[in-house]
């Protein structure tokens, strides 16, 4: 198959239209047969038909019922050509699939016995040819013919028409979507499953159906799912004005995806990990992604399947809006600084990780060499990122009059981001022709401070200046439209009124900087005293700081901000200035010299009693691995590790029966509780818990077993899994032993046993990571497993840049083997090399060399080969 790039710039507008397609699937065990029956409009005169279809038996071609010849079309390995078509006409095509045999898990295929799709973003070409693009909107019919014993459950898209006995004992389900759509929204699913059912009640008074699907004996892990359903369908109509719009919403559990989910119209289709929950088998952390998933797929319903893209490389204009509707959500049903720490705190772990290395892309790509590398943290997270600084240079009255907008505008359209950025400004007579630079340059910009206070004046001078580091293909960046929520503190920490004409105070009553110069100064006149600078208040842009902060400022902002996001954030900006010593220190094997004041102020945090527990939670925590890697010249795994280990233990010496007696105290809170608060009380316990076991204490160690052992949900049972798997207790073996002889026969709770051995510090890791791969419970063709324990490994900077190991080459067949099967998954495993340049150079010259012979073999896929070969450059 070619390997082309394909760009932005050549998009052309459709040449054919389809009225409506007709689709019908014969399912048997050996083969599929669909038929395929469209209406096409011929839109540009002269235009010769050409479809796109891939790994397909082509049975016939009609045009107006009558079959043509074989000279009459012509095939290739991507397209369906025929030269010469009327200007209206019906087209048939009947093709024949094999999908117990589909390992890529696109277009149709077949999981634990389960007949399912997977069409986003170019899989619909896998099941018949079609045009393969989001701006070919149409209404389908669909039948589904299939063994009535084997496969009860017949779904696809929209309206259940009627379900008819055929004779042979099968039987033939029909659906009707109302709503215009592109293929890549189209679903179906064929199998035996159990289901759950409800209803909604929409605010107009219409009665929606709702069911959830997944294995039967499964099926009532599903009422988190469906709880949250509800949930999101009633805060889209109270926040966004929104209502569903079919009679039926259905969602279905599968073991074998690629993705987390799929937001197709009506019937969205989940990885089981996003659906399964109770108490026993999902940690707090499951519920929580459970509920923000299901909300993101249904919020599609109106912003990607109502509203979709024009083309692949607008592909933001859902998911980064969908991202940032999920987060606000999210923050709704929990705590908003919470959330937003949180939401950050993966952004930047990831996408400024993705942003500073080679494969860097725009959040609205150029080109691109596979439209499946488009599904990046950059797209989704940015993407919301761009979005929420929309809203907070507009304000949420004036966003939201923006949305209402958007939708009256662009209904039923395929779209592009220019359309959005259109619909939020222009009602609110605001140019975002700066602002959409966000869209069109990558990198994260870095905002330096400069501050001055002129004593006798009572003026404080705050200078920006911005820049943006080169990244592929952009050498030179312009600057972009930075909007900063910022504040000043007077000595007791009380906020000082704003005396600057440049500071403008946004509809939500938030003082905000407009920076878009290259470089700005800002005066704040009528100070008594030198301020504190509070900026980057509820992290409002996606940008780094260069800020030599004075460190008592630091220390202050931490004990006082009145922004909770920032109060936590000097937390961490503290802990990197600690960690940059102690890393220093162990690369120069120099003894590790503690700083003193960073340790007496995460003690007071710890004995602080007014503080609530989910946010203190958030406060304890010390930057990630991902961040330290990202914020150091070289990376350095073991001194990162070493100068990790001596910090939280040194926390933990100085706090050991304080962080017990936090222990103690929500140890017995509501152990089967849903309730975010005491999500909260059980996070902070298991923070105080993971802090004391870095004191290798048998007696901890015996609190761990024993919290592993007494635990009465997934939340403490899995958090003393990963202390002790991560240990050299006593206790090790027998924890583990004992996780996978309870849960080996469910394949969504076993992946974390795999993620739990993947993960550890230890010097075996490695070692384990490749027994696991031959283990009989580990599949390299299901995605969950490959992630859960591969990507995983991939992730764990400390052991897979261990240079003792062959990491690096043990990796890299991994993802060879997998390429093979399903490039989409091998795809993903590549991020791991995205750490190249930051490497030392024996390090380099190790990935490097396993880079290159993956790059070497003639059929890896373009999937793996875009990503691989950036980051030879």
């Amino acid at each position: 198959m070619k390997q082309e790039k394909i760009y932005l710039k050549d998009y052309k507008a459709p040449t054919f239209s389809v009225e409506g397609i007709n689709l019908d699937f014969i399912l048997n065990e050996d083969f599929c047969r669909v038929i395929a029956k469209s209406e096409i409009k011929k839109q540009t005169p002269g235009a010769e038909l050409r479809l796109n279809g891939e790994e397909l038996k082509l049975v016939s071609v009609k045009i107006n019922g009558k079959a043509l010849a074989a000279g009459e079309y012509e095939t290739t390995e991507e397209e369906l050509i025929i030269k010469t078509v009327p200007d209206i006409f019906t087209l048939e095509i009947e093709t024949e699939l094999q999908p117990q045999n589909n390992t890529s898990l696109e277009g149709l295929y077949k999981s634990s016995g389960i007949f399912c799709t997977q069409c986003e973003a170019q899989g619909f070409r896998k099941i018949t040819y079609f045009f393969d693009r989001p701006d070919i909107m149409t209404s389908y019919s669909v039948t589904i013919e299939a063994d009535k014993k084997k496969y009860p459950v017949l779904l696809s898209n929209g309206d259940r028409i009627k379900v008819e006995d055929v004779g042979n004992g099968r039987h033939k389900a029909f659906w009707r979507d109302p709503h215009k759509k592109p293929c890549y929204l189209f679903a179906l699913v064929a199998g035996d499953l159990g289901v759950i059912r409800d209803t909604f009640t929409t605010k107009s008074g219409r009665k929606v159906n709702l069911e959830v699907y997944a294995a039967h004996g499964k099926q009532e892990r599903c009422w988190h799912a469906m709880a949250s359903l509800q949930k999101s369908m009633k805060w889209d109509e109270d926040t966004f004005g929104l209502e569903y719009d079919l009679n039926d919403y259905m969602i279905v559990a599968i073991d074998d995806f690629n993705a987390g989910a799929m937001e197709n119209k009506g019937l969205n289709i989940f990885n089981s990990r996003l659906v399964l929950a109770d108490s026993n088998s999902a940690t707090d952390v499951d519920f929580h992604s459970i509920e923000s998933v299901v909300a993101h797929e249904y919020f599609h319903n109106w912003t990607g399947n109502r509203v979709t893209l024009r083309d692949w490389f607008q592909l933001s204009l859902k998911e980064g809006l969908t991202v940032f509707r999920d987060q606000e959500f999210s923050a709704d049903m929990t705590d908003r600084g919470v959330q937003r720490i949180e939401d950050v705190d993966a952004l930047r772990a990831g996408q400024f990780a993705e942003d500073a290395g080679p494969n860097a892309h725009p959040v609205r790509p150029e080109s691109c060499m596979a439209v499946d590398n488009f599904f990046t943290m950059t797209i989704y997270e940015k993407g919301s990122e761009v979005i929420r600084m929309m809203q907070t240079i507009v304000g949420r009255k004036g966003f939201r009059k923006g949305m209402d907008e958007y939708f009256k505008r662009h209904d039923g359209q395929a779209v592009t981001t220019e359309d959005f950025a259109a619909a939020i400004s222009e009602p609110n007579g605001k140019d975002f022709s700066q602002f959409r630079r966000w869209y069109h340059q990558a990198g994260t910009p870095t905002i330096a401070i400069n501050e001055h206070f002129d004593d006798a004046k009572g003026e404080y001078h705050l200078t920006l200046e911005q820049h943006c580091a080169p990244t592929p293909n952009q050498p030179t960046k312009d600057p972009f439209h930075v909007p900063l929520m910022m504040g000043l503190l007077d000595k007791s920490g009380q906020e000082l009124p704003l005396s600057c004409d440049k500071i403008q105070v946004n509809t939500d009553g938030k003082n905000l900087i407009e920076l878009k110069d290259k470089k700005e100064t800002y005066v704040f006149k009528g100070l008594k005293d030198r301020p504190v600078l509070s900026i980057l208040r509820e992290f409002s842009a996606p940008v780094n700081l260069s800020w030599n902060a004075k460190e008592e400022d630091l220390y202050f902002l931490m004990e006082k901000d009145t922004d909770s996001f920032n109060r936590r954030e000097m937390t961490q900006k503290l802990a990197l200035r600690v960690f940059h010593k102690l890393i220093d220190q162990a690369r120069n094997k120099a003894p590790l010299n503690m700083d003193s004041r960073f340790v007496n102020a995460m003690s007071a945090l710890i004995r602080s009693n007014d503080m609530d527990p989910a946010f203190k939670a958030k406060m304890l925590q010390l930057p990630s691995y991902a961040v330290l890697a990202q914020v150091e010249s070289v990376l350095d795994a073991e001194a990162f590790h070493q100068a990790r280990v001596a910090l939280r233990t040194a926390i933990a010496r100085e706090n050991r029966q304080q962080l017990l007696d936090i222990y103690h105290k929500y140890h017995g809170v509501d152990p089967k509780s849903h309730d975010p608060k005491v999500f909260g009380h059980r996070s902070l316990k298991n923070q105080a818990l993971t802090y004391l076991a870095e004191l290798n204490d048998p007696e901890i160690m015996d609190v761990v077993n024993n919290q592993y052992q007494q635990a009465q949900n997934m939340t403490d049972r899995m958090t003393a899994l990963m202390i002790l798997a991560d240990s050299e207790s006593k206790h090790r073996e027998a924890a583990l032993n004992d996780f996978y002889q309870n849960w080996k026969d469910d394949s969504v709770v076993i992946n974390k046993w795999f993620t739990a051995q993947a993960t550890t510090s230890r010097k075996q890791t490695l070692e384990d990571v490749k027994a696991l791969t031959k283990h009989p419970a580990f599949n390299i063709t299901n995605p969950n497993n490959v992630y859960s324990l591969l990507r995983a490994f991939g992730a764990n900077l400390v052991r897979f840049h261990d240079p003792k190991t062959d990491a690096y080459e043990f990796y890299a067949d991994k993802i060879l083997e997998i390429d093979g099967k399903n490039p989409q998954v091998a795809a993903r495993l590549c991020a791991a090399f995205n750490f190249v340049q930051k490497l030392d150079p024996v390090m380099k010259d190790k990935v490097l060399t396993q880079i290159k012979r993956m790059v070497a073999v003639p059929n890896l896929s373009k999937n793996s080969r875009e990503l691989l070969q950036s980051a030879l450059t």
